[in-house]
């Protein structure tokens, strides 16, 4: 019963450490520049019986020195291990060459239950790698076992025994006087010896009585070996001398087991009244860290998500540090400390390296109350909104989630009982592109935990607007773009060039002041006289695509997909101008207007199939007025903004337009965007002497 009480025992521990074994990623994650890893594996081979976790146990790891005159080499020692629990998984070391020297079980000369084995191998660390090192450890005792038949027990009715000693002869004084190394069998079991130096033999001695007549009969067993099982079998004969019939056998067969025993950190980190490995929902309070390692600690660091701190070197709040001694520190971290970490699951590690190379590696987990980092699926920049989580223990009733513009006040938010326990969630509705926020947890108007920063990213911009690319289609036109096939905007140019006349509108050499560039769109109005008839041509730029010449007019498809990361609050862009007297057209008279729309649409897509394909554009022909585009009354328009003017604006100046939105609840997929200089051209009226400059064109978020 006792040898499976053992055997229980050992699989539990194997099945334990392999359990807590780290990934090999892991272990180089705390390897220094030097340093490399020791994985050991101990196979105790050919056996005799069973091995209990709870045996004697030695290891030793020596770092070889260098080889003196003969050749040998120094050792010295750099890891010593009394435990075979406290023996790591990876064994961190320096770069070097080693030998490593295991015992297991007491070296007793004679035993019933101990056995005793012995194993070396030699390793090199090489840095970043993880050294696999088998040690087969070999029982070292000679076994020697005692088999009586039933015959025996039923005629030696007055008792009977065998002793079985480590000696080349059999003394029958020195062996009750226990002067040699002796085992008396009662009945049929195994023995474990250990050989006197010199001692080449077992020699034995049976007694046995019916109650009147004794037989007792000795014998030797010759140049005995370990890892060998030899047997005496004892039976009862009439026609046997002396009435006993006597044979030994030998049993040299390998009897192998795969017992390798996996292990964990070294040096070591432990809760002083508490399980490490256990996660902690932490509301208040200290708790206490004990750090113990074989060698001096010479590299003592606590790392969290947001910091690495040195605590042999340094001092952080919340982080208290005593020395006890050079191999051992007590670390206290206070309520400060956690304030550092963000609301949820939080985890931070220890390092510790001593003065032998060994690193300890080990990871703490903590449930943190106060606000959870957001993350790119909890915000909407589109509709504004933002999902807030935080975790609060012991379920408060009066839970809030703060958020302001870094420095700002707080806008508080009442959070509700989420799903999960202790998580707690609030929805904010003024979310916006391109800020800092601050966000974090109270509860009632105390704040709890660490406040977070998030930066939202920028909304989506119009590609080109700051008209730096100019090129030249195969019709003759300037476009503003640096590939006709991708541009995102056009003019009428190709009209005025199909015809042979001037490019109304074309990058210009002057900048608005303190532009990254060097160039602007330049926009005029001309009268062209073709076949012999005067026709007014406006100077314009659109978001879209000019089609073709229809008549002394053209087709113009307004519109391009767009594709919105954040809802936009105004168009932005700088101009100036010059609103001619009207000397051309009927349409009306005065000062010409310079007119400038922005729409925001969600048009039909060209294949309903497709979401991320082009949509049906807004066609216009300038030569049917019921085309048109008016931003104010075209259908799938979100939001649209305005500017007219009639007066000139001589210099550079900043304009802004405000969105006003038709529709709060939909997404758009497109923008429509014109600018031009005689905003009556649809009626071929103007002003030869209008023109205006625009550059560096932003949607504001």
């Amino acid at each position: 019963m006792k040898k499976i009480t053992n055997i229980l025992a050992y699989v539990a521990f194997v099945l334990f450490a392999v359990s807590c074994a780290k990934s090999t990623d892991e272990v180089k994650l705390v390897m220094g520049d030097n340093e490399g890893a020791l994985a050991l594996n101990i196979d105790y081979g050919t056996t005799r019986g069973e091995i209990s976790a709870d045996q004697a146990f030695s290891m030793k790891i020596y770092r070889y020195g260098a080889a003196n005159s003969t050749g040998e080499r120094a050792k010295e020692l750099v890891r010593k291990y009394t435990s075979q629990s406290d023996v790591p998984q990876y064994i961190y070391l320096l770069k070097d060459d080693y030998c490593v020297s295991v015992t297991v079980g007491e070296k007793v000369n004679a035993s019933f239950e101990e056995k005793y084995y012995v194993g070396s191998a030699d390793f090199t660390i090489t840095p970043s790698k993880v050294a696999e090192v088998d040690v087969t450890c070999k029982m070292q005792n000679i076994s020697a076992a005692v088999k009586f038949d039933t015959t025996v027990e039923e005629h030696f009715t007055g008792g009977y025994y065998t002793y079985i000693c480590a000696s080349d002869s059999f003394n029958l004084d020195q062996a009750v006087a226990g002067k040699v190394p002796t085992l008396k069998y009662e009945s049929s079991s195994t023995g474990y010896f250990m050989l006197p130096k010199g001692c080449k033999n077992l020699s034995w001695y049976f007694y046995g009585t019916d109650g009147t007549t004794p037989v007792a009969q000795s014998g030797v067993i010759k140049d005995v070996e370990p890892l060998t099982l030899y047997t005496l079998n004892f039976k009862y004969s009439k026609d046997a001398p002396g009435f006993l019939v006597i044979s030994a056998t030998v049993d040299t067969s390998a009897e192998h087991r795969d017992d390798k025993i996996s292990f964990s950190p070294d040096p070591t980190v432990k809760g002083d009244g508490f399980n490490i490995k256990e996660k902690y929902n932490y509301v208040s309070g200290s708790r206490k860290y004990v750090v113990t390692a074989l060698d001096n600690i010479t590299q003592l660091n606590i790392t969290t998500p947001d910091a690495t701190l040195d605590l042999l070197s340094g001092t952080y709040a919340g982080v208290a540090v005593t020395e006890v001694s050079k191999k051992e520190y007590h670390i206290v971290l206070s309520e400060e400390f956690f304030a550092t970490l963000a609301g949820g699951e939080q985890e931070f590690s220890f390092r510790i390296k001593d003065a032998s190379g060994g690193v300890g590696f080990t990871t703490v987990t903590y449930g943190i109350q106060g606000v959870l980092p957001i993350g790119d699926d909890d915000y909407d920049l589109w509709f504004t909104s933002a999902d807030f989580q935080a975790v609060a223990f012991n379920n408060p009733s009066n839970v809030k989630v703060g958020f302001r513009l870094k420095g700002g006040e707080w806008t508080m938010l009442n959070a509700s009982a989420a799903g999960s326990e202790n998580m707690y969630n609030a929805l904010a509705n003024t979310f916006t592109a391109n800020k800092t926020y601050e966000y974090a947890m109270f509860i009632g108007s105390t704040q709890v935990g660490k406040i977070l920063t998030i930066n939202t990213p920028a909304g989506a911009q119009i590609p080109e607007a700051d008209f730096e690319h100019w090129v030249t289609a195969d019709d003759g036109s300037a476009c503003p773009t640096s590939s006709v096939l991708t541009a995102t905007w056009d003019t009428g140019n190709h009209a005025t060039a199909t015809l042979g006349l001037e490019n109304l509108t074309y990058g210009k050499n002057e900048p608005r002041p303190g532009s990254a560039g060097s160039t602007s769109a330049y926009l005029h109005s001309i009268k062209a006289t073709v076949f012999g008839v005067g026709k007014f041509a406006a100077g314009n730029l659109f978001v879209g695509k000019f089609v073709r010449i229809d008549g002394m007019g053209g087709i113009v498809d307004f519109g391009k997909r767009f594709d919105y990361t954040a809802r936009p609050t105004a168009l932005k862009f700088w101009m100036k101008n010059n609103s001619g007297t009207i000397n051309e057209g009927s349409h009306t008279t005065g000062a010409d207007l310079i007119k400038i729309f922005v729409c925001l649409c969600d048009r039909p897509l060209k294949d309903p199939t497709d979401p991320e394909g082009d949509i049906v554009p807004y066609t216009v022909n300038t030569n049917d007025e019921s085309t048109l585009f008016d931003p104010t009354t075209a259908p799938n328009v979100i939001a649209y903004g305005v500017y007219e003017s009639k007066t000139s604006t001589p210099n550079w100046t900043e304009m802004t337009i405000d969105l006003t939105y038709k529709d709060n609840n939909t997404k758009p997929n497109s923008i429509v965007l014109t600018f031009t200089c005689s905003g009556y051209g649809d009626y071929f009226t103007g002003s030869t002497n209008s023109w205006m400059y625009v550059d560096d064109v932003e949607l504001v978020y």
